[in-house]
């Protein structure tokens, strides 16, 4: 899952450097900014399925002429589109695309700020593959090039501004939160009435900082004045507070409203996710249109070629949409084991099988029945289910009393048999060492199978699976994200 803190507000053209509109004889190159235009706004509400099909119209038509300041602008908008869209080949593809056509322009202050947008943009697609230091120097050529223009009024504001959000967002990625504090609040005294949503990223990123020094009561206070403001308009914005405000309770210990943010989070980040997979679909359809377009006009040979590329193109977004949705299994798959380890829960395949059939009952009296549960109770909380060598005979002599005993009160009072009471003992364990440790997230999966217990990386692996639906590999990186992230 991409970066919730690259702006996702405007395009890369979006309140950018004016072009006047009477050296645009060509009618084409009208209609193509006036595509553009409409695309902004349907992007600022959302709908990024007709905003990808209305800068590929755009596109289509400003390939036809020579007009390559506004070329450069489609590309870098729809390198912007593939960003948001996590599909980060393409948005590096349509990138090149933009800077070659941003080094075709005459030398000037238009040239400068084209290559302040298109550093960036290289800055986000680097940082949403988690290259901080890369992306924070990108940044910082961004802000270089806005700077080195000869006009401080032909400098947009808000691209100014952005540069220097990137710059003390990337900063708290590579935990240099003094930086960091430093370049937000820059970017954040430099008033802009046009795009007041952009406090918003910026006050979101400061929450980022309170948060990692401990001062969960200031984030949440910060995050909540997000969530009211009337310039909240962005829903992947409002997905990414919820998500935070869920962590920030959870730190601070409270873990009823934690919960309820975490579903507020889920609820809308799976609305934003459809609407995703539209804007991925609309792209397919677009860029199959190029390549048929391609094929009319080539020879037989070329149009095997074509065909073939055509196929293997579709095939491949197919793929990439069908990651993208596993993934989003994945991730709910997660959000819902850490629901239920913040309850002392664990809702696991084993649950929904049927407890040990005994051809017969024992009778336990009910003493020895109550006093067993506390010393189950007190053996849960040891940690002592982490020996290897632990079975139900062993256990049984350190609870004073016998298998038989202690195999019915399991049986009767966990729901389950003894090896899936013990392996979900283990599992829970490390989930939630994994979850609470940052440095548990970078450990191998066979040495956390041996600290959880297990004798073997594939019985660990496959008992995992079984419990918690997804794969021990898997919950390290949604772990891991979830910890860059808080942000993020």
């Amino acid at each position: 899952m991409r970066n919730l803190f690259i702006i996702a507000m405007i395009l890369f053209f979006a309140n950018g450097f004016a072009q006047s509109k009477s050296v645009e004889t060509d009618p084409r190159d009208r209609k193509s900014r006036e595509l553009m235009e409409l695309a902004v706004e349907y992007f600022k509400k959302n709908d990024f399925n007709k905003s990808t099909q209305l800068l590929f119209e755009a596109k289509e038509l400003a390939e036809e002429t020579n007009n390559y300041e506004l070329t450069a602008k489609i590309y870098g908008s729809l390198s912007h589109q593939y960003t948001q869209l996590n599909l980060n080949d393409k948005a590096k593809e349509y990138l090149d695309k933009a800077i070659v056509q941003i080094n075709k322009m005459p030398e000037g202050n238009a040239k400068k700020l084209y290559k302040g947008l298109s550093y960036l943009e290289l800055g986000n697609i680097v940082f949403d593959e988690k290259k901080y230091p890369e992306a924070n120097r990108y940044y910082k050529k961004s802000l270089e090039e806005f700077q080195s223009v000869s006009s401080v009024s032909a400098i947009p504001v808000y691209h100014y501004r952005r540069s220097l959000y990137n710059i003390g967002n990337s900063y708290i990625f590579i935990n240099k939160n003094d930086s960091a504090e430093l370049f937000l609040k820059q970017s954040l005294v430099i008033k802009d009435a046009e795009n007041k949503e952009l406090d918003l990223f910026i006050n979101k990123a400061l929450s980022g900082i309170y948060s990692k020094n401990g001062d969960y009561k200031r984030a949440i206070d910060s995050l909540q004045k997000i969530l009211i403001s009337k310039d909240l308009k962005n829903t992947r914005l409002e997905s990414d507070v919820y998500q935070s405000l869920a962590e920030n309770y959870r730190l601070a210990g409270d873990n009823d409203r934690s919960v309820f943010y975490n579903e507020k989070y889920l609820e809308l980040s799976n609305s934003n996710k459809e609407k995703e997979y539209k804007a991925i679909n609309s792209a397919i359809s677009e860029e199959q249109k190029d390549y048929r377009n391609a094929i009319s006009n080539a020879d037989s040979n070329t149009k095997l070629i074509a065909v073939i590329s055509t196929v293997f193109l579709a095939l491949l977004l197919l793929l990439i949409v069908f990651i993208l949705q596993r993934r989003q299994k994945e991730k709910k798959a997660f959000e819902l084991l850490i629901d239920n380890l913040k309850k002392n829960q664990m809702v696991s395949e084993t649950d929904k099988t049927e407890p040990e059939i005994k051809t017969e009952r024992i009778t336990i009296p009910e003493l020895a029945e109550k006093e067993l549960l506390e010393k189950l109770a007190k053996f849960e909380e040891s940690g002592k289910f982490t020996n290897p060598k632990l079975n139900i005979s062993n256990l049984a002599v350190s609870l004073k009393t016998n298998t038989s005993y202690l195999s019915e009160v399991i049986n009767n009072q966990k729901g389950k048999n003894f090896n899936a009471y013990i392996n979900e003992l283990r599992i829970a364990y490390i989930c939630k060492k994994i979850y609470n440790n940052k440095a548990y997230q970078n450990y191998k999966i066979s040495y956390l199978a041996q600290e959880s217990g297990f004798t073997s990386h594939s019985s660990f692996t496959t008992v995992f699976k079984n419990i918690t639906g997804i794969s021990p590999s898997v919950f390290l990186r949604e772990a891991s994200k979830r910890n860059h992230g808080k942000e993020h």
